[in-house]
């Protein structure tokens, strides 16, 4: 899945021209071309992404990542330039003048590797036809299916009849849901069921539309399973097929649907409905546009007729029905998840040996309530032998199997799949944050716009930006609210453990992220995240390193690591986390990571100052420090030289009076003692 990768750098191209940086006219005409091949490149990139998994995917995946690699290439070139730019423009005339002529050849050498990186994308563009990839603007019409998709929507297909006899917890949930459909009102309404992938939406749907109450209470049910791959034809034919009384000819109203358009299916079925009450259950919705495209069917006869619709996306089930506020499925609760758990794993007396409860419960913990992982660990320790010494080899590899198994990582890959460009990018950085923490929303939007993944709209801030792509994620399920300020603004969020691990997976393959893998050459891979005691951070400075974030939860971390990352081998590096006890300053070789855009420190790292050469890194917007009255920093006054400084946090101390007047684009101030 390439079009995350080539949609960040295309939009990364545009923001350059839009900033107007003066010193890329010299190779202006290279970087259009690079940025108008890219650009094309998108409209292919849906077909390539969804032939990945037929039986040809081992080509298409190559195919992909070529696309990829050539478009973080592109990124390089270009961004070592401006590094390259940036500190001429730093030397003094003299300088200047001497180096001229290296200054030329530097911009020969940009514009050949900025024309091979053209024709690379010119070749594989054209080569994209022996794999039968076409372009796609967009999915939903029925266009630009393929064999995978086909098995998915089979494999998620849902019906009435096919009953989850070991579901947990409905009781409440059935209720609630109850209440809705049977409120008085004569008008058609619409009932919501949303949550994550792999909740159990569908499961509660089922056990609704089964309900003794539900069937004297409607004349007529049907049960359509909608998915992403919706087609509108297709629904309504179906709809009408189950509509039909048991004496009719099947055939002849297969007959005369097919001479029928879309407008005369929807004709056919409004004049079976109109005199009817009526509930049907649509299951698995995803666009609004979908809705729009099938409630035009459905006629509102006063007869208090009721639509059941599940669905990842909050944004739809509003969109429904403004007036009704939708069900949401949490996930379940430590009693009901090991209930579930017992059902799964000991089907016949449902009894755990004591040996093996909190191995057990371990392996839970990692379910993290979801109903659809619980049912895959219990069926795999079903047909294990019940030693501990077998379950605890299964908990080793347990984050593994539960990503790659094909039921869940099929569910989650759904929801990835559904995500516009920009928000996979997105979501593809929560891999970066520390495991097991709370999401703290003002560090995540701090992180974002440091990598480039926020892209500004005419005159609205960026973090304003942020905070809409945030509700959105909030929106579809990904991301999980914990806190919220006075204001009702989210304040931290969470993300599932197995969709962190899924993230994790997919970063490693879309934005080359590594997490706690030394071994791996530094030099192929964009993104570090340390969590291990290292003896030593020696291979860091032997690396020519393309890295961008790295982010240290490493306990052993001292200022001579540090000072291996300072370095010019890391004249890329745009964000720098640190969170250590044994870490208790910052030298003045942090001047050297002149791309420099976040430098976060965290809570157990006792620096108790800020170099002076902070001042060299004229790419800074965040220096963020814990906000706690009992860790106090103190800033050299050298900061009113960091012109894109944007926010300044944590408790601060200064030397001498503070030349805030000259930070023209501080937007948050931190503490500051008062004397």
């Amino acid at each position: 899945m390439a079009e995350a990768a080539v949609s960040y750098v295309a939009e990364w191209l545009i923001d350059l021209f839009q900033r107007k940086i003066v010193f890329l006219r010299n190779v202006q005409q290279g970087v259009e071309g690079v940025r108008n091949e890219l650009i094309r490149m998108k409209c292919f990139l849906k077909d390539a992404d969804m032939k990945q998994e037929e039986d040809e995917a081992a080509t298409i995946r190559n195919w992909v990542s070529e696309i990829r690699a050539v478009a973080y290439h592109a990124e390089d070139v270009i961004e070592i330039f401006i590094h390259q730019v940036e500190s001429q423009q730093r030397q003094s005339f003299f300088i200047k003048c001497v180096s001229y002529p290296k200054k030329l050849y530097c911009l020969y050498k940009v514009g050949k590797k900025l024309e091979l990186i053209q024709t690379r994308i010119l070749e594989i563009s054209n080569s994209r036809e022996r794999y039968g990839i076409r372009p796609i603007q967009g999915l939903g019409d029925g266009e630009g299916s393929s064999t995978s998709r086909e098995r998915m929507r089979e494999l998620r297909r849902s019906s009435p009849l096919v009953a989850n006899t070991d579901a947990v917890g409905l009781e409440k949930h059935v209720s609630s849901v109850m209440s809705i459909l049977l409120k008085e009102d004569k008008r058609l309404c619409v009932a919501s069921i949303v949550g994550m992938g792999g909740v159990g939406k569908t499961t509660l749907a089922k056990e609704v539309y089964k309900q003794t109450q539900i069937r004297n209470k409607f004349d007529t049910r049907a049960w359509l399973y909608v998915s992403q791959d919706y087609k509108p034809m297709r629904i309504i034919k179906e709809l009408i097929l189950q509509l039909a009384n048991p004496e009719e000819d099947k055939v002849k109203i297969v007959d005369t649907m097919d001479k029928l358009s879309v407008a005369g299916l929807e004709e056919m079925l409004q004049r079976r409905l109109e005199d009817t009450c009526y509930i049907i259950v649509l299951d698995d919705i995803w666009t609004t546009e979908a809705w729009d495209l099938i409630v035009r069917s459905f006629p509102d006869n006063d007869k208090s007729s009721r639509l059941l619709l599940t669905s990842r996306r909050m944004e739809v089930a509003l969109h429904a029905d403004a007036h009704t506020t939708p069900y949401k499925l949490e996930v379940l609760s430590e009693e009901e998840s090991w209930e579930l758990f017992l059902k799964k794993a000991f089907s016949e007396n449902r009894e755990c040996p004591q040996d093996l409860v909190d191995v057990g419960k371990a392996i839970l913990q990692k379910c993290d309530g979801l109903p659809l992982a619980i049912t895959v660990m219990g069926g795999l320790l079903a047909g294990k032998k019940k030693r501990k010494s077998e379950w605890q080899r299964v908990q080793r590899n347990l984050s593994s199997y539960l990503v790659k198994t094909h039921g869940v990582s099929t569910i989650l890959a759904l929801s990835y799949r559904d995500l516009p460009p920009h928000l996979k990018s997105c979501f593809l950085y929560l891999g970066l944050l520390q495991k097991g923490k709370d999401i703290l929303v003002k560090q995540l939007m701090h992180l974002w716009i440091a990598h480039g993944l926020i892209h500004r709209k005419e005159e609205q801030k960026l973090e304003d930006i942020v905070e809409d792509y945030l509700d959105e994620l909030i929106g579809r399920n990904m991301l999980q609210v914990i806190l919220v300020r006075a204001d009702d603004r989210v304040k931290s969020c969470r993300l599932h453990d197995l969709l962190r691990d899924f993230c994790i997976m997919k970063a490693k393959e879309e934005i080359f992220l590594e997490v706690d893998n030394p071994s791996i050459s530094l030099s192929g891979s964009r993104h570090r995240v340390l969590y291990s005691p290292l003896k030593s951070y020696k291979y860091l400075r032997n690396s020519r390193s393309y890295v961008r974030s790295l982010l240290s939860f490493d306990s052993s971390a001292t200022l001579v690591n540090l000072d291996c990352i300072c370095t010019s081998s890391f004249k890329l590096l745009k964000v720098l986390y640190i969170d250590s006890p044994g870490l208790k300053m910052i030298s003045d070789s942090i001047g050297k990571l002149c791309s420099l855009k976040y430098l976060g420190i965290g809570w157990k790292t006792r620096i108790k100052k800020l170099p002076r050469l902070i001042s060299h890194l004229q790419n800074l917007e965040t220096i963020d420090m814990p906000m706690s009255r009992y860790y106090f920093v103190l800033v050299p006054n050298v900061l009113w030289k960091l012109e894109n400084l944007r926010h300044l946090l944590g408790y601060i101390n200064f030397p001498s009076l503070l030349k805030i007047d000259l930070l023209n684009n501080l937007q948050t101030l931190g503490s500051i003692p008062v004397t």
